[in-house]
């Protein structure tokens, strides 16, 4: 059982028995937690519904298993649009090539209220047998009507361990903010950060964490300077904004600006 399941090993148990009975409704909502964990325990169980057989795990643990559907926001876009859920639907007015579809919708919360109430009736009515499940950040960030038709699980968050790779990305932009270098300078520390598409987010939250204590230290150790006051206030507003599902790119390019 990896990390992620092992933190939410008694949700995982729970899915699992109800998955088992043949008591499980046909959509679940996984809330909080790390958007890895999320999709971790989502495609967890995905994987329980679809693969029944040697062929079908094949299919599964290579990603071409002909009834898993995966809905995400487009790269070019800034939330999940309408059109999405309707090729969904129309997918689902065909037949499965086995006995159900799984669905996986990553980061419903990014879905605006249109979305959302295009996906009701089918999340009330499939048109085929299907599990869908639901991962959003935040339950606010989900409609009343779409709650209600769900099963809503909260997921504990699993802390990432901070690489050795971002440890040196936070003392190399301590540097850069005591030599005052130019906001082109500090932006180039993110690269690897911001190319990471899976876990840009987890990486930029432990980047600011230790960016802070770094800084903290600094001041400390009797380092007199009021860029590095500024830059921990930076490090806390750009926490709250990532949280808050705010742009990781956007975030950590306006916090190069400001101090």
């Amino acid at each position: 059982m990896t990390q992620s399941l092992t933190a939410n090993k008694k949700i995982a148990e729970q899915i699992e028995k109800m998955l088992d009975s043949g008591r499980m409704a046909s959509a679940i909502l996984l809330v909080g937690g790390n958007a890895s964990t999320r999709e971790e325990l989502g495609m967890w169980i995905c994987e329980k519904v679809l693969c029944k057989d040697e062929l079908s795990t094949q299919k599964f643990l290579h990603q071409n298993h002909e009834d898993l559907i995966t809905v995400e926001k487009p790269e070019d876009k800034e939330t999940i649009i309408v059109s999405q859920i309707e090729e969904l639907i129309e997918r689902l007015s065909l037949k499965p090539f086995g006995d159900t579809y799984a669905v996986l919708i990553k980061d419903a919360h990014l879905a605006r209220e249109a979305a959302q109430n295009k996906l009701l009736k089918t999340l009330e009515e499939p048109q085929s047998p299907c599990m869908m499940v639901l991962l959003s950040e935040r339950l606010d960030a989900m409609l009343p009507t779409i709650q209600s038709r769900c099963i809503t699980f909260v997921l504990e968050e699993v802390k990432v361990e901070a690489e050795d790779s971002v440890i040196a990305m936070a003392d190399l932009f301590v540097r850069l903010i005591k030599s005052g270098a130019p906001y082109y300078k500090k932006k180039k520390v993110f690269e690897d950060i911001l190319s990471d598409k899976d876990n840009a987010r987890e990486r930029a939250l432990a980047f600011l964490d230790i960016l802070e204590e770094k800084l903290e230290m600094e001041l400390l150790n009797g380092a007199s300077d009021d860029a590095l006051t500024k830059a921990i206030k930076q490090a806390e507003t750009s926490r709250r904004y990532l949280k808050q599902v705010h742009s990781v790119a956007y975030t950590l390019k306006q916090m190069c600006l400001r101090v």
